[in-house]
């Protein structure tokens, strides 16, 4: 039993690593005097967008590695980390309160909705994201287009 809840925590692991990485791009340098060229290349998924809105940063920031930087979940990908936000009736239907309860909570064993490889849902407090009724208003609206 906890070879399978250990392993079962590899992917939320792995993503949590992930989205703790430094957001650069790609940069390669060369020097003039010698033949050889270096290139730094860092993960950027989780990096805000300048001109996006506070909401839509946090969904990077907080969402996006679990659930696709889009909302396009992670179904067709390995790990699969969390299933499609975009287009899900869970999202569009529940009441406001109810996703903020879950995104508060997480949601594990029967309290899971998707009976697919994906981990359990993490807990995410107000200190990891103060915002949570607009990152809900954000599901429930620009995410959806």
């Amino acid at each position: 039993m906890k070879r399978k809840i250990a392993l079962a925590a590899v992917p939320l692991l792995a993503g949590m690593m992930i989205a703790s990485a430094p957001a650069t791009a790609q940069t390669a340098q060369a020097d003039p005097s010698m033949s050889t060229t270096t290139t730094t290349t860092t993960l950027s998924v989780n990096a805000p967008e300048p001109n996006a809105t506070p909401a839509r940063n946090w969904f990077r920031l907080r969402c996006a590695t679990c659930h696709g930087v889009n909302g396009e979940g992670t179904k067709n990908d390995w790990p699969q980390t969390g299933p499609a936000l975009r287009g899900n009736p869970f999202i569009i239907n529940a009441p406001d309160a109810t996703i903020i309860a879950v995104i508060r909570k997480g949601r594990t064993g029967r309290q899971r909705l998707y009976h697919d490889t994906y981990p359990n849902m993490p807990s995410f407090g107000i200190e990891a994201l103060p915002h949570v009724e607009e990152l809900v208003t954000y599901l429930k609206t620009d995410l959806q287009k």
